[in-house]
């Protein structure tokens, strides 16, 4: 009878001291936000960061370890989710000083939305608390490039001409191998424009958010010769 109390009692122990360590590492999670950036500071913060970049000044990517520990340890928090090209040139998180667990990050080449790409970001606005996306095009954009021209691609690469091709209704006069860098740049950033509009086209849940002011969908440009980010209006 003594050892089964003991046993018991010894159990309720375990099970408290069990039950205040489950507590304890709970309660960062209960109060841990989002990466940092307002929902109002957005596009402020990436200007900075990209800023900070141009001037050789970047701060992020100083010391990563104990952001890789957070996120590894209580999971993804990201303020700002990007829809960018694929292209090498484009290092998304450095070209705005961002580091581990800040943004939210899709690329396909062309920053073209696709179904996937959506319900990416349809997860990162209800289950991780993304608050603002960024549509993110640039200049020499291949992709473009390539549907400017307006010449059958092989394989699954006619699938990114396809998406960019209602972009470019009414700034693209004609089909053309030889288009100058200002056509091309225009043609970017009509694309960039027509992204944003279809990630609120195929998604309800986005379209709702951003008019119930709990998303932001801004759109942008990255120069690849300067590595400035010129931001939409």
């Amino acid at each position: 009878m003594k050892f089964t109390t003991y046993t018991k009692a010894a159990g309720l122990i375990v099970a408290l001291v069990l039950s205040g360590c489950a507590a304890t590492k709970t309660a960062p999670e209960q109060s841990l936000s989002t990466s940092g950036i307002s929902p109002k500071q957005a596009r402020a913060e990436l200007v900075a960061g990209n800023k900070r970049f141009l001037d050789g000044g970047m701060e992020a990517h100083a010391w990563q370890q104990s952001s890789v520990i957070k996120t590894g340890t209580y999971g993804q928090s990201p303020s700002v989710g990007i829809l960018a090209c694929a292209d090498s040139r484009i290092p998304v998180e450095i070209i705005f000083d961002q580091g581990v667990g800040d943004l939210f990050v899709v690329r396909v080449a062309g920053n073209i939305d696709t179904p996937q790409g959506n319900g990416t970001f349809e997860y990162g606005l209800k289950a991780l608390g993304m608050h603002s996306i960024v549509v993110l095009g640039h200049t020499k954009c291949g992709a473009v490039v390539a549907t400017i021209a307006g010449k059958p691609l092989p394989s699954n690469m006619g699938s990114l001409a396809t998406g960019i091709q209602p972009a470019l209704k009414g700034v693209l006069p004609a089909a053309t191998d030889n288009p100058s860098q200002e056509l091309i740049t225009t043609c970017c950033e009509a694309n960039v424009r027509y992204q944003m509009n279809k990630l609120r086209a195929d998604s309800a849940v986005l379209r709702d958010a951003e008019k119930a002011g709990e998303l932001v969908i801004l759109g942008a440009m990255y120069d690849v010769d300067s590595g400035r980010v010129t931001f939409l209006d």
